[in-house]
């Protein structure tokens, strides 16, 4: 920058400074004035009076204002006046000198208030260059802070025209777009860019900006390199200077990862809701705040107010202790709890068995704000187990029977029989019936036994059932104990019909009938064996093992009489019996 440039700056800064009027400033002017008016005595006289002091007024009212302007004017038609003015009469001027003097005075006011317009002028000049620079700098500020911000956004902000093309899009959209250079999809239409409804919707909310509407909506569009996303859109018209919708502003932010909760938590809700189980969950003051129906139904809570209930309130008050001081703490402490428990029924007061599950419900940060429960009921479960142990109870019960049974047909077997050969055959013969009436109980747990199946299995081995041996009678069901010695009863008499009777030949029969006189348990049973076409019948000379056990476990396990008959056409035998002592029945 050269020395007169910088002059000049500097004069100008001192003639646009609002200079404040001042005795200084008048004194100083008083002072210029009177140095000019002695040059101007010492160098021009009379032949030009006014020569030096215009160019004198201008400098002090460009300087010092228009104050000290004026008063450099009067003071400079004095000076000029009495300069003017006749030798011999002072202060005299002649016609001319006073019309020069006046039209000089006159001249320099003009010149001084233009000096004035021109300091104003440059002064306003000034200021609006200055509020120029300033807008100038925010505008740039501005300008870099919405960059900046669209840069950052991580919405898609996208300009559009009336008809819906795309004219700009920020940064940080064409990030989130995954486009790297803008010109591709530039004038593309932003309606084609939406997948099936979000398609339709997208073209209402233009149509819709067009007229001047607001319109959001949630769809599905790919980003340009093919990545699925789910939207959440805004669009709204930009005005222009006539107040009409000159073009579109679309703001669309991607809620993919919201909408891949929003659809995991809907689908928690579904499990929850469809779920056999009891699924509940409360605050960590207790308060019960969601139950599903299937809780709702297990306790009795159907249509009632859970908001009031507390997690307390579902345990006898024996377990409440358990609940409140082992369960929480230790969800809290370790994330899980399980253990049996009992649920009260809040309408009958029933205790039901259940298995009980707690977990941790935590907020975004991780922190335990409530209690959520998936509880199974064990009842099923526990009547199982308990059926479990009656049966093996049960069958413990029946198993020694059966050995005691095997025990006694062992000993009076081995005691009749005249050698081991014998023995072991018969023996063997015994044990096979026992074990038929085994597997008949067995098929029913050792609850009960059909008659007719038991008979069946117990004589098939003699003969065949429906030729030589035939059954006859009504459905009835043996208890337990009673089948083990009727089939046993059956195998000792097929066996001597087999040795001795109808069964020795190939032309006898047997006929095992039962029928039932009168109704219920005190109904009488009649159970009758009876052979024919065998060899003659007489009686034997003693009796043996196998007719003690048909006689003996018969009357004492149907606790009823049995008479045998040794007829000559035929071996009879017959049995009565209380059929509640015997069989099982309706009442």
């Amino acid at each position: 920058m050269s020395i007169s440039t910088t002059l000049l700056e500097r004069l100008r800064d001192l003639t646009i400074a609002r200079p404040r009027p001042n005795p200084m400033s008048y004194g100083l002017t008083v002072l210029v004035i009177a140095i000019v008016a002695f040059v101007q005595a010492a160098l021009f006289g009379s032949s030009a009076p006014w020569f030096l002091y215009t160019p004198a007024v201008l400098l002090l009212a460009l300087f010092l204002g228009r104050g000290p302007g004026i008063l450099a004017t009067l003071l400079s038609g004095l000076g000029a006046g009495n300069v003017a003015a006749r030798p011999d009469l002072p202060f005299l001027l002649t016609p001319a000198h006073w019309g020069a003097s006046i039209i000089f005075l006159l001249t320099t006011l003009g010149l001084v208030m233009l000096v004035q317009a021109l300091r104003t002028a440059l002064l306003d000049t000034d200021r609006l260059r200055e509020e120029r620079e300033k807008a100038l700098v925010v505008t740039a500020e501005r300008e870099a802070f919405l960059s900046g911000v669209l840069s950052s956004s991580t919405d898609c902000i996208k300009v559009l025209d009336l008809d819906g093309r795309l004219t700009f899009m920020s940064e940080g959209g064409q990030r989130v777009m995954e486009i790297s250079d803008f010109n591709a999809v530039a004038g593309c239409p932003w309606p084609d860019f939406w997948r099936d409804a979000g398609n339709a919707e997208a073209r209402e909310a233009v149509e819709a900006a067009r007229n001047g509407e607001a319109r959001r909506f949630i769809g599905k569009a790919d980003t340009f390199r093919g990545t699925p996303k789910w939207w959440h859109v805004a669009v709204s018209p930009i005005t222009g200077p006539n107040g009409r919708p000159d073009r579109i502003l679309s703001v669309s932010r991607d809620i993919t990862e919201l909408r891949a909760s929003e659809e995991e938590r809907d689908r928690f809700v579904r499990l929850a809701e469809n779920s056999t189980d009891f699924v509940g969950m409360a605050r960590t003051d207790g308060g019960v705040f969601y139950m599903n129906d299937a809780a709702r139904d297990l306790v009795g809570l159907d249509d009632a107010d859970i908001t009031k209930l507390s997690i307390a309130d579902f345990f006898p008050p024996d377990q409440v202790d358990t609940v409140m001081k082992e369960a929480l703490p230790a969800v809290t402490r370790d994330g899980h709890w399980v253990g049996e428990l009992d649920f009260r029924h809040f309408g009958t007061g029933e205790l039901i068995p259940v298995l009980y599950s707690v977990f941790p419900i935590t907020d975004a940060n991780g922190a335990l704000i409530g209690y959520g429960t998936v509880t199974r009921d064990f009842r099923d479960r526990k009547r199982a187990d308990n059926d479990m142990r009656l049966m093996n109870g049960e069958l413990a019960h029946r198993l020694k029977n059966v050995l005691a049974v095997v025990q006694s047909v062992a000993q009076q077997t081995l005691r009749s029989a005249p050698d081991k050969e014998t023995a072991s055959h018969d023996l063997g013969a015994r044990l096979v019936a026992l074990g038929a009436a085994t597997d008949v109980l067995t098929g029913s747990s050792w609850r009960s036994a059909d008659l007719r199946e038991v008979a069946t299995r117990a004589l098939a081995p003699h003969g065949a059932i429906g030729e030589r041996i035939q059954l006859d009678g009504p459905a009835i069901t043996l208890k337990p104990e009673v089948t083990v010695a009727f089939a046993l009863a059956l195998h000792e008499l097929a066996t001597n019909a087999a040795k001795y009777g109808a069964l020795s030949n190939h032309t006898g029969t047997v006929m095992l009938e039962w029928n039932m006189a009168g109704r219920g348990k005190d109904a009488v049973l009649s159970i009758s064996w009876r052979e024919q076409g065998g060899p003659p019948v007489a009686p034997p000379q003693r009796k043996g093992f196998g007719s003690t056990l048909i006689e003996r476990s018969l009357r004492s396990y149907f606790r009823g009489k049995t008479e045998t008959h040794f007829r000559p056409e035929g071996f009879v035998f017959e049995l009565e019996a209380r059929l509640g002592d015997a069989a099982i029945t309706d009442e």
